[in-house]
């Protein structure tokens, strides 16, 4: 397993040592703005939001922009929490070791993420032909049907960022995709 410094992972493993119970608000050192939180319950996470994303989609985005060393800070406040609050079921250990994983493909595709001014649209011909696509591939051409800039692609696809990218990259080697406007 790679090792990585991920700030978010420091600060969740001492709260969930202590079965904390609240939110650990994430502000931008810079500016102190708040851009998310992570909610525990006894030390489990229930629920993220992150820049307008929700659910593990939020998680994963916090951890990677803490291990691209954007500068975050995080304020720890306790709340109380109700079980109707849980969006997140998945144990803290299981999400500690998706973490890596996540981060691993991340870095292995993030630089052949399109800028995020690009316009893409599915072209026609491939949607009317046969050709088989993945889960991943589809839910990138649904999203691309509503939302066909690049930043906005990432903000609205169910997918993690790494899934968005490999599909743009299966979807261009089928000549899937076309380029409406890369003016910034």
């Amino acid at each position: 397993m790679l090792e990585f410094d991920i700030p978010l992972i420091n600060v969740l493993d001492e709260q969930t040592m202590v079965g904390f119970t609240g939110r650990v608000n994430v502000l931008d050192r810079t500016t102190h703005q708040l851009l998310g939180l992570v909610v525990l319950r006894e030390g489990q996470i229930f629920r993220s939001q992150y820049r307008g994303v929700q659910g593990l989609k939020a998680f994963f985005n916090i951890v990677i922009e803490g291990a691209q060393l954007v500068p975050q800070e995080f304020i720890v406040e306790p709340e109380i929490i109700e079980e109707s609050d849980r969006q997140i079921h998945y144990p803290y250990s299981f999400l500690k070791t998706k973490t890596f994983d996540v981060l691993k493909r991340f870095q292995a595709v993030a630089h052949l993420r399109p800028p995020a001014h690009v316009k893409l649209l599915p072209r026609a011909t491939f949607l009317d032909s046969d050709e088989e696509v993945s889960e991943a591939e589809f839910a990138v051409l649904c999203t691309l049907t509503e939302w066909s800039q690049v930043d906005d692609l990432y903000r609205h696809c169910s997918l993690l960022d790494y899934e968005i990218t490999e599909s743009l990259v299966s979807l261009r080697r089928k000549e899937a995709l076309q380029v409406v406007s890369s003016r910034p």
